[in-house]
């Protein structure tokens, strides 16, 4: 079956944040900022949901066998990782799983660990909860961002624990399975635990594989937490459904007990049901929804090529997030995004939230139509132009 990423709707008065964010309401300006879809879900879910909805009785709900299979039919099928069932621990989202573990897992004032720049909630997670950021910079080497193990291993030795994004957000990298064997000796070595947020590991372009952290052994899988959601591969943030797999019995129940205490223990059955239809269904989907990203990403890649050759673009290897470099424009900071929505229309995540080496770079979401990719480009063209 071919899918359609041709369609997709405008969300203004439909209380979608990132559209609302941008406080205008102009036909054809499509925010390409916060990591959730400018396309259609899955026929298959959006058919289950109408089933859901039509039901018309939507009580507490708890997962139960159905959804446990699917969760596990997915990390075997997608990603070679036999789980057991048991290891889920549901949360309604992965930032409030980062959150919980930071709590669960470490002290306040202790040293938590970001290679960086990277996804500004992982700085939230840390200081919102008295405990301190501690970076490991990624270097920019030869056109490709690299880990700097060094510097890891040195500030592993003050650090509790390890907040790592796999695949990298806002970069597109997917780390090698060496590249996380050499992450996993250093935490091991010096009693670092792992929490792995690994929410795009789906979205993976051509010649890459991902692999998650705790199928790398069982001394690495009994000192790390895996966040995982739906919400990326499907769109399907609003649902408010997403899986922490804990091997570890002892770090579940402190887990567990955390997210208890939040009073956070009841969940949608829409995003149940949505998962479920998703990992048991939506196989092929993912595979096409890949394809047309990396088309967008060639799409975007040849265009500053003949336009704007100066400006660096990252190779996307995961993620349907792509970062690019607008230092060679001469501004950063509030003068680059108040150009960029001034005079191209243009709603992206700015560089600089992602930490400072992140200032004078753009994240732009490709999870969009063709058409709504090339209408952006063409502003930026016709913006940058005057000045480049």
């Amino acid at each position: 079956m071919n899918y359609d990423f041709t369609t997709a709707h405008a969300r203004y008065n439909m209380e979608a944040a990132k559209w609302d964010s941008m406080g205008i309401q102009e036909p054809g300006i499509v925010p390409l900022s916060v990591a959730d879809m400018e396309l259609l879900s899955p026929p298959e879910i959006i058919e289950e949901l109408k089933k859901t909805a039509e039901f018309g009785m939507w009580g507490y709900t708890s997962w139960g066998e159905r959804y446990g299979s699917a969760v596990c039919h997915w990390m075997k099928t997608r990603h070679n990782w036999e789980i057991d069932p048991s290891w889920i621990v549901q949360t309604n989202g992965v930032v409030q799983a980062l959150q919980a573990a930071v709590r669960a897992f470490s002290d306040p004032g202790d040293e938590v660990l970001l290679l960086t720049p990277v996804y500004y909630p992982f700085y939230r997670a840390v200081r919102m909860n008295g405990r301190r950021v501690l970076e490991s910079p990624l270097r920019l080497a030869d056109g490709r961002y690299e880990i700097d193990f060094e510097d890891l291993e040195e500030k592993a030795k003050r650090a509790r624990m390890l907040l790592l994004c796999s695949p990298h957000n806002p970069l597109g990298r997917v780390w090698t399975r060496e590249e996380l064997r050499r992450i996993g000796d250093i935490c091991l070595k010096h009693d670092v635990l792992v929490v792995s947020d690994e929410i795009h590991f789906d979205v993976i372009m051509p010649g890459y594989v991902h692999t998650v952290f705790a199928s790398l052994g069982p001394e690495y899988a009994q000192r790390c937490i895996v966040c995982t959601a739906p919400s990326k591969t499907f769109s399907l943030a609003a649902l408010c459904v997403a899986n922490i797999l804990i091997p570890n019995e002892e770090l579940r129940e402190r887990f567990s007990e955390e997210i208890r205490r939040s009073g956070c223990y009841t969940y949608s059955i829409f995003g149940m049901r949505a998962l479920e239809t998703g990992y048991m269904q939506c196989g092929d989907w993912v595979d096409q929804m890949c394809a047309h990203v990396y088309g967008n990403y060639q799409c975007l890649k040849d265009f500053m090529a003949e336009y704007f050759p100066k400006v660096w673009v990252a190779d996307l290897e995961g993620t349907y997030l792509c970062w690019f470099d607008c230092r060679s424009f001469g501004m950063k900071g509030k003068e680059l995004e108040n150009y960029l929505h001034e005079e191209a229309r243009l709603f992206l995540d700015e560089g600089y939230i992602f930490g400072p080496a992140g200032d004078g770079f753009e994240r732009l979401n490709l999870a969009c139509t063709r058409k709504t990719l090339t209408d952006a480009l063409e502003r930026f063209r016709k913006a940058f132009a005057r000045i480049a």
